[in-house]
């Protein structure tokens, strides 16, 4: 089999934003006045509260949230391998076109030439399976992994504490790509 081929055949990496990339939910928690993410009890409740300050402050907090060490890990083992991704994140609630302004000036900024074709939905199982082909989903949220996988697609979970675990996963699922492109 060719290379181009190979390439053809391998399937999309989708890389989610907060929780793998951005630290939204340490953020969370400070303006919730909590140690953690866990601590907060009622998080849906939280994330609303936070999506009704308006879209200057949806805006300035997305934009400027603190990248995560594993999602940068992530993002150097892909282009170490020549994986192509695209961004898949979830816009917020009541403000979702502030959100996206601010998510994008973050890639901007962390995750450099990712913003033009980064995909801001809420229905990320709608990406799962290209041609009849699964794709990859990293994300760090059971809901997306769950209704991603549900749709024919590859679910990787991610935590920032286990980013190796992560990379492995990756790994064995483009084992059949890496072994080409070195050859």
């Amino acid at each position: 089999m060719k290379l181009y081929e190979l390439e053809q055949e391998m399937p999309h990496l989708y890389l989610d934003m907060d929780g793998v990339q951005a630290d939204l939910f340490h953020r969370v928690a400070e303006l919730e006045d909590v140690k953690h993410w866990n601590d907060i009890k009622d998080q849906n409740e939280a994330i609303t509260r936070l999506s009704l300050k308006g879209p200057e402050s949806v805006y300035e907090l997305f934009r400027n949230l603190k990248p995560l060490n594993g999602g940068q890990v992530i993002i150097k083992w892909l282009h170490d391998n020549n994986i192509p991704f695209t961004v898949l994140s979830a816009p917020l609630r009541n403000e979702p076109e502030a959100s996206k302004q601010g998510k994008r000036e973050w890639l901007d900024k962390y995750n450099p030439g990712t913003s033009h074709d980064a995909i801001f939905t809420k229905r990320k199982y709608q990406y799962a399976v290209t041609h009849g082909k699964p794709n990859v989903l990293v994300d760090d949220f059971n809901y997306y992994l769950q209704s991603w996988a549900s749709a024919g697609g590859i679910a990787v979970k991610h935590s920032d504490g286990s980013t190796d675990h992560t990379i492995k996963q990756l790994e064995k699922i483009y084992e059949p790509y890496l072994k080409n492109h070195i050859g």
